[in-house]
């Protein structure tokens, strides 16, 4: 005997697209702000991993290593920008004069770490260079706080994830003078960062 294949009637297509549109609804706005706390977390990582190869490098070479904000992170021929909110970069700092120029851009082996930030990723600091000495301790650097600190931001800026929630949706870097670095994600602390004599908050 032969069988009829059946296909949807029109109430199960209805139904069916009724639970995607439904699924659509709840899952887009999840996976959007997965997306966005990603990009932040891997700013802030990267800065991270910035500071301590920093760090590290001040020690294996018994020299100066100075991180510095610039433009052009990426580039060959990346230099120091105070302003610059793209990325930074970590350079052997011959002249210890926290920045990259004469002799230090002659080759791309004086620099040893570099991240660029995401364009959808806001970041802030109180400081325009983090400089190491051979001990592995931050360096005096005239002008610059005892404390640098940077926030990695977006258009959500540092709020809590959710009303009672102790966590931001902003990352923080703090590097302390003895050069230890770590990263911190409570609204309490970031919201803290902005008083003091050298503020920062989200742009």
């Amino acid at each position: 005997m032969k069988r009829r294949s059946r296909g949807f009637t029109a109430i199960e297509l209805l139904v069916a697209l009724a639970v995607a549109g439904v699924l659509l609804a709840v899952g887009v706005p999840s996976f959007r702000d997965f997306m966005r706390n990603g990009r932040l977390t891997g700013a802030a990582n990267e800065m991270l991993i910035t500071v301590v190869t920093a760090r590290n490098e001040a020690v294996r070479r018994q020299g100066v290593v100075s991180v510095c904000p610039s433009t052009t992170p990426d580039a060959a021929g990346a230099t120091c920008t105070g302003s610059a909110t793209q990325g930074y970069i970590a350079f052997i700092d011959t002249n210890s004069n926290c920045v990259r120029d004469g002799a230090e851009l002659a080759t791309t082996d004086n620099v040893v770490s570099t991240f660029l930030t995401h364009s959808a990723v806001n970041s802030a600091k109180n400081g325009t260079c983090i400089s190491f000495a051979a001990n592995g301790f931050r360096r005096v650097v005239a002008g610059q706080p005892t404390t640098m600190r940077a926030m990695f931001c977006d258009v959500r800026g540092n709020a809590r994830t959710y009303p009672a929630s102790t966590i931001s949706y902003a990352r923080g870097v703090e590097v302390l003078p003895t050069g230890r670095a770590s990263t911190s994600r409570l609204y309490a602390e970031l919201l803290g960062w902005n008083s003091g004599a050298n503020p920062v908050a989200c742009p």
